[in-house]
């Protein structure tokens, strides 16, 4: 999800709603993931990132990927390994503004091990998430933290997704500013002829055609 510093930055949570399950194999995925141990919080987090260092957003053995990295600074924060759930994917050097994904947290004391403390306040857990992101490139921060109930699920819940899609026409080079953040077409564009061919994008479509078959994302 990418956009422009003069646009209008959307919310860092978007609204949710109830889900509806797609079908079967979805609601299995669903519960798989939600927590049922009453001493672990689930938090909803918020992250932005600059895509282009990254093989995109979903976890990939041998590749840097948002959910690694993200994965890896809570494993440092709090000594065990989590699982992120994101409400969306992106692909390979895409941006986002504000993606939203849900983590299960159990506090274990470090001094006392097997002890369980109170959950940690969603403040605590940004910046000291954050404090280990910026140690790994800086592409990535966390920039809003809530707690949720543990039937919440980031991706069934989420009501809106927004993509940006910036493209930059004429024979002069990429500012310096909007290299890796637009799409540079030398060309010159026939804007109306591209406005009424987008006619056909609006609306309600399946676009189930284009995934992979193997896809479990609606």
């Amino acid at each position: 999800m990418t956009g422009s510093p003069t646009e209008s930055r959307p919310s860092k949570i978007l609204k949710t709603q109830g889900h509806t399950d797609q079908d079967k194999e979805d609601k299995q995925l669903q519960d798989l993931s939600m927590s049922k141990n009453p001493r672990i919080q689930r938090y909803l987090v918020a992250i932005e990132y600059i895509g282009t260092r990254f093989s995109g957003s979903q976890q990939q053995p041998n590749c840097r990927t948002v959910v690694g990295v993200l994965e890896e600074a809570f494993h440092k924060f709090i000594g065990q390994p989590v699982s992120i759930f994101c409400s969306s994917r992106t692909d390979a050097g895409v941006h986002a503004l504000s993606n939203v994904c849900h983590v299960d947290v159990e506090r274990i004391s470090k001094r006392k091990p097997g002890e369980v403390l109170p959950p940690h306040e969603p403040s605590v857990v940004r910046r000291a998430v954050n404090h280990f992101l910026q140690k790994n490139e800086g592409d990535i921060s966390v920039i809003d933290v809530r707690c949720v109930p543990n039937d919440f699920h980031a991706r069934f819940k989420a009501q809106e997704r927004t993509y940006f899609y910036r493209l930059v026409s004429g024979s002069e080079p990429l500012s310096t500013f909007e290299k890796e953040r637009a799409w540079h077409v030398p060309e010159k564009l026939d804007l109306n002829a591209m406005q009424e061919a987008c006619k056909v994008l609006v609306g309600h479509h399946d676009f189930s055609s284009f995934r992979a078959a193997g896809c479990q994302f609606s």
